[in-house]
């Protein structure tokens, strides 16, 4: 990323999303998981955050974060994913939410996973593959708007979803099953709602500033595409479905 610049676009994006991620419950994001666990587990929650889910999860939980924040209830370690500071065969469930789509090497991440796994350990992990994602009416700058978005974006895998059950097998674990879950835009203010919160990032001085310095878009395009995405809230035909990867696995007993 580029100096400055990139140091207020991510802020600016941790300042965006904390809201919604303070939101999240298990019961809406690890409800696939949720049947597989029991209150004596030890559980790994790698990329925990500020912990909304992890409180909800009923375990003998660690939470686990580049970035850790206090949870109430729950210790949390500073750690990168790929170098748990645990030793192996430790837990007896782990969880990884939204976290494989940021990381170069999920495959990495998920080998150390299945390191500090038990026999018989759970592993349960969602994502977001951004193909999977339909709206109408179709509107070519928000389509451009996506090409950006995508390019700034300079490690992980936006698509990662359609391979969690490959990923997970060559892990080293078994009995995968993966499921899809899908989230629907369907009415007139959930439709403006979508698209005054993605406008938003298109008018933010923090992005423009940094699209610009990094070659990508101008300040006239990324208006434009704000101006796309209000027309696209505005229309009462608007909707749209994103669809979000879950998958569950087991350690070799």
């Amino acid at each position: 990323m580029s100096g400055g610049t990139a140091e207020r676009y991510e802020r600016y994006l941790a300042e965006r999303h904390r809201p919604a991620h303070g939101r999240r419950t298990a019961a809406r994001w690890a409800g696939f998981l949720l049947p597989h666990l029991r209150p004596e587990m030890r559980l790994l929650d790698i990329g925990c955050g500020p912990g909304s889910i992890t409180r909800g999860l009923g375990t003998r939980t660690i939470g686990v974060d580049l970035d850790p924040v206090p949870i109430d209830g729950v210790p949390v370690v500073g750690a990168d994913g790929t170098a748990l500071p645990f030793p192996a065969a430790a837990f007896d469930a782990a969880y990884v939410n939204a976290v494989l789509q940021h990381v170069p090497d999920p495959l990495a991440l998920l080998r150390e996973v299945r390191r500090v796994a038990r026999p018989g350990a759970v592993v349960g992990v969602g994502d977001v593959d951004w193909d999977g994602h339909v709206r109408h009416p179709a509107e070519p700058l928000i389509d451009r708007g996506q090409q950006i978005r995508e390019a700034m974006r300079d490690r992980g895998d936006v698509r990662v979803g359609r391979k969690l059950r490959g990923l997970l097998g060559a892990a080293g674990f078994e009995q995968v099953e993966l499921t899809v879950a899908g989230n629907a835009v369907g009415t007139g203010g959930a439709a403006a709602g979508t698209a005054a919160f993605e406008a938003a990032w298109f008018g933010a001085p923090e992005v423009i500033d940094h699209v610009t310095a990094l070659g990508l878009s101008t300040g006239d395009e990324m208006a434009a595409v704000a101006a796309a995405w209000r027309r696209w809230g505005d229309d009462p035909a608007a909707c749209s479905a994103t669809l979000w990867f879950t998958a569950i696995g087991r350690a070799p007993s």
